[in-house]
């Protein structure tokens, strides 16, 4: 009997992976990030960055347009590695499940072109970058210095 349980619930674990395997086209999925990260950097409208390299305050109103008609976001940090940034896969699904608490990939939306720092997991994929957001806020910036009385 035991044997027969252990035979059940084997299979029973093996029609998930099957589909998770179908649906990554026969590649196994990537195991989850070991540890969240925290990333500093310059939120991207990746369309703009990636065709034609534009990034910047310049580039604001128009990086704000693109990311709020649905064109990915991303950050580049200060030693150019850039991720694409991805909502929590749970979050997405089922909103409602974390009642009203204010989603931070979509806080990200209002911050185009701002240095903001980024609490998530970091995943990689054919060499592609990506952080799931968890937690956001605007970085700190430096003060601006105090010019000295005669200079």
């Amino acid at each position: 009997m035991r044997n027969l349980l252990a035979i059940a619930f084997a299979a029973l674990l093996a029609v998930p992976a099957a589909n998770l395997q179908a649906q990554t086209g026969g590649q196994p999925a990537r195991k989850g990030p070991n540890k969240p990260i925290k990333v500093t950097g310059e939120l991207l409208d990746m369309g703009c960055f990636i065709s034609r390299g534009l990034r910047g305050e310049i580039h604001k109103e128009c990086a704000t347009k693109c990311i709020n008609n649905g064109v990915p976001m991303g950050i580049a940090t200060a030693d150019s590695v850039v991720y694409v940034l991805t909502q929590n896969h749970d979050r997405a699904m089922e909103p409602q499940s974390f009642g009203n608490s204010p989603d931070p990939y979509q806080q990200l939306k209002g911050w185009a072109a701002e240095q903001v720092e980024i609490f998530g997991l970091p995943w990689e994929r054919d060499g592609v970058k990506f952080l799931e957001v968890k937690f956001v806020k605007l970085a700190k910036q430096a003060p601006a210095a105090t010019p000295k009385p005669g200079s």
